[in-house]
Order: C-alpha cells, then structure tokens, then sequence
C-alpha cells in the first residue's frame, strides 16, 4: 500500500538565517511521499533564493501580494494542500530524518484521532545546548483537560487529518496563539495522539517573534479567555489555572518595561510558586543576566 501524501507548510518572513537546515531536514526524510507548501509573506532577505536552489517538484513556492498576520498566510497555505496529512515546520526549526516515518500508527488510525503530536528539544541557539521540552508521559486520546492545564504541544510537532480543515481553520486575528487555539478547537472534539519520541528540534534565538512581542501574547491570551465558554465542564475545571497563565503574561510582560513596588507586590500575591519564585528571580537579576539566562542572546 502506498504512503499516504503529507502535506508540510512552512510559512516564512524573513527566515534566511535558519532556513536552510529547516528545508534540508525535510529533504532528509525517510519517508517520501510529501509535499512542501512554501508561503513566503514578501520577504526581503533572501529566503526566496535559498529555497528556489532545491530543484525538486514536491517543493512548492508561492508568495503573498503584500505582508499578512501569520495565521492568515497558514490559511492560506492550507488552500494550496493535496495530502492526506497536514505537518508545519517553523523556518527556525529543524527535524529529525524519522520525523515523518514515526507516525506511520497516526496515518493508518481511526476517525476518532484528528491529530497527532510528539515531545522534542529546545535548542538554546546562544548556548548550543538542547534540552528536553516535556519531562512526563505525553498523553493520547481526549486530552482537552491536559492541555488546559499545561500546553505541551508544539506546532512544529503536530500533523493533522486534512479532512478536519474543512470545520477548524487558524483564527487569522491572532499573531501568536493560533495554533494554540487551533489545537484545543480540535481536541473538544477528536482524540490526539501522543509521541514519546524527541524527533523535533525547536529553536530559541534573539529574533523569536513570541519572547519580542510579550505585550501581544498577553493581550491575545486575554482576548480569547474572554471568549471561553466555562460552563463546559472541562475548561470549568481549568479557569483558575488558565487566568492564572493570564496573569503571569500579564506580569512577564510588565517585568520587560518596568519594575516598582506595585509589581513586586503583584509578583508577591501570585499563587503559583514555582512560576513566583520565577517572576522574582527574573525581578531582581540585572537585565544583561536575564538575557543570557535565557539563552536568546
């Protein structure tokens, strides 16, 4: 039986620096039957050349007519798919050549499962250190409580059945948190499925769009908790940890434009202790030691 068409989206602004291991990465597959949807968001570096160099037809390049939200050039990409199977790969990140050979079990899986998703490594670029992103068991099946309560799912990881595109689409106002809603959209409806294998490697560098726009994250965060509904059982059980991860965006972004006694008294008041303990670390190392503890410069 022949292997089902992936479809892998890889939507790109200004992505030069990492680009190039990225695609050689899918190249690397061990698994062949795929094709690349290639959304370049008018860039001006040159990311364009660097993948017109790969003289392959399964690599598909197409071009935005003026510079859109991300969400909205993923939409976008969605449109150009033919596979069977939707997988993303941010320019940043890199896989490993089993990435897509190890779900082979999701491909042949029931109607119940609308997608899959898997551990993998931060790669702190500054350091050049990897380490594990998720210490646990990942979870299958109904796993909207789980990810309520701890988002482990990383986009670069996930590969989604292309028959759900038709009812869930990334919500083309947001610039950080789609695939996040995205992915819980999905989960109050079908069953993921979870792999222990690290076969994902995830960058974090000066120039992550997310860690520059703390102020954007916090408010998109806001916005879509004010349109949960809590009287679904499930997010019910999860609004205090979800406004508690509202008010700690709330005070990462202050701590990177002010600090003062109102904000230390917030940090104070702040439930959670591991992530206060945190907050307060960060509150009171100078800023150059915050930066390099982060490792994104």
């Amino acid at each position: 039986m022949k292997n089902k068409l992936v479809s892998i989206i890889v939507n790109c602004y200004n992505g030069e620096k990492y680009l190039s291991q990225s695609l050689q990465s899918i190249l690397d597959q061990k698994y062949k039957n795929f094709e690349v949807i290639f959304v370049d968001n008018c860039s001006t570096d040159k990311s364009a050349l660097i993948f017109k160099k790969i003289k392959d037809k399964r690599f598909k390049y197409f071009k935005t007519k003026k510079k859109i939200k991300l969400y909205e050039s993923r939409n976008l990409a969605l449109k150009k798919t033919k596979g069977n199977y939707i997988a993303f790969l941010d320019v940043d990140d890199w896989w490993d050549a089993n990435f897509l050979n190890s779900r082979k079990i999701f491909f042949s899986s029931s109607g119940e499962y609308g997608f899959s998703y898997s551990n993998c490594y931060h790669f702190f670029q500054n350091k050049k250190k990897f380490e594990i992103f998720y210490k646990g068991k990942l979870p299958s099946g109904f796993i909207l409580d789980n990810l309520l309560n701890y988002y482990f799912v990383k986009i670069s990881s996930i590969i989604i059945k292309k028959k759900l595109i038709k009812d869930f689409q990334f919500n083309s106002s947001y610039n950080i948190i789609g695939d996040y809603d995205l992915i819980l959209r999905i989960s109050n409806i079908y069953k993921g499925m979870g792999f222990q294998n690290k076969l994902v490697n995830i960058r974090f560098h000066k120039d992550n769009f997310t860690h520059n726009n703390r102020k954007m994250f916090y408010m998109e965060f806001k916005n879509w908790i004010s349109y949960q509904n809590f009287s679904n059982k499930i997010f019910k059980k999860n609004k205090f940890q979800l406004e508690q991860r509202l008010e700690y965006l709330r005070l990462v972004y202050l701590l990177s434009n002010r600090k003062d006694f109102n904000l230390l008294y917030d940090i104070v008041r702040y439930p959670l202790f591991t992530l206060k303990l945190k907050l307060l670390i960060i509150y009171f190392l100078p800023e150059f030691i915050i930066r390099l503890k982060r490792g994104y410069v």
